[in-house]
């Protein structure tokens, strides 16, 4: 998605609010697989160039939002981490990852006798890790267990692990929780994702698939 005359879009860095006035682009990358596949652990990756008032703070939080001119209600993009930045004629082009990225973590519990674990709780264990939680909706084979995870493994192997097992992937929702999306089979009455009845395809918002 591009900044234009079409849409307006609303970021807060760190409490800091800007809008259409200081932004001049804004793009969201995010998908939960380049190919049909299961085990994915989908990233979002939001970049943005904008005039700031002053400059953001290191892995400054950012929150955005977007909608269509003239509408009262924002739809929520997520909640992102700024990761690179680049100035240039006192603009500042920043991208920036969702939560995903703290999961590139090794894992290692301190308390082995905890394995096997469900897993539900290994999941549940990950997120708190990861400084965030799980979505309600994520639902769980009770009976699937993860062993001690072996040396260097991180917590993002291993949920992709558990996406594979339950034939699903991971997306952080706009809300910065993680949700366990199958691939087939149904979904909660409502998901984050809207798609077409027909073929299952997401229903795009300027390229964004649209939260709701």
């Amino acid at each position: 998605m591009k900044a234009n005359g079409e849409r307006e879009y609303k970021v807060d860095v760190e409490g800091v609010v800007y809008g259409m006035e200081s932004i001049e682009a804004a793009e969201l990358n995010q998908s939960l697989f380049d190919t049909v596949s299961v085990g994915n652990t989908a990233c979002a990756v939001f970049t943005m160039t904008f005039h700031p008032t002053a400059a953001p703070p290191r892995m400054a939080r950012v929150r955005a939002w977007v909608r269509d001119k003239g509408e009262a209600n924002w739809t929520p993009l997520g909640i992102f981490w700024i990761d690179e930045r680049a100035e240039r004629d006192r603009r500042l082009t920043v991208t920036c990852y969702d939560v995903m990225m703290a999961a590139e973590r090794e894992w290692r519990p301190a308390d082995t006798n905890a394995f096997p674990m469900t897993m539900a709780r290994a999941a549940q264990v990950i997120a708190a890790a990861m400084g965030t939680s799980l979505d309600p909706r994520c639902a769980f084979n009770g009976g699937y267990t993860v062993d001690y995870p072996a040396e260097g493994y991180t917590m993002r192997e291993v949920l992709g692990y558990i996406a594979a097992a339950h034939g699903g992937n991971w997306i952080v929702t706009a809300a910065g929780q993680l949700l366990l999306v199958p691939l087939f089979g149904s979904m909660p009455p409502e998901t984050h994702y809207l798609i077409e009845e027909e073929e299952g395809s997401a229903i795009t918002f300027g390229g964004v698939r649209i939260l709701v």
